[in-house]
């Protein structure tokens, strides 16, 4: 009977952890799609400055879920997500605006990606 009960706590606690990051990367898709947008918008209106600044928190907090969800998660999409968002900024920085459109767009559909398996799975 114990080992029916140590059985049923360890699935309780899989699932635990499941929905737990499956939830962190629903949020977090949640608001690096808000900076994503935010950052187009600000292309659009020609406000670079904010652009870069909506980047610039949209890489960070890919920084943060890379390191802090590295035990649940695969890292290698973040990095990705972060590398489209430094690479958008650096074309900002050159005063090319369509080409962070591009690179704003591939991040676009990771970030659906990441949703969509972060909803998979549990």
């Amino acid at each position: 009977m114990k080992r029916i009960y140590a059985c049923l706590c360890i699935v309780a606690v899989l699932l635990g952890v499941a929905f737990y990051s499956s939830w962190r990367v629903q949020k977090f898709a949640e608001d690096i799609s808000d900076d994503i947008d935010d950052a187009m918008e600000a292309i659009r209106d020609e406000d670079l400055p904010s652009a870069r600044q909506a980047l610039a928190e949209g890489a960070e907090l890919c920084d943060k879920m890379r390191e802090g969800m590295n035990h649940l998660l695969r890292t290698q999409d973040f990095t990705e997500l972060e590398a489209a968002l430094r690479a958008a900024d650096g074309h900002l920085e050159l005063n090319a605006p369509e080409e962070a459109f591009g690179e704003l767009r591939r991040a676009q559909v990771q970030v659906e990606t990441l949703e969509w398996l972060s909803r998979r799975l549990v």
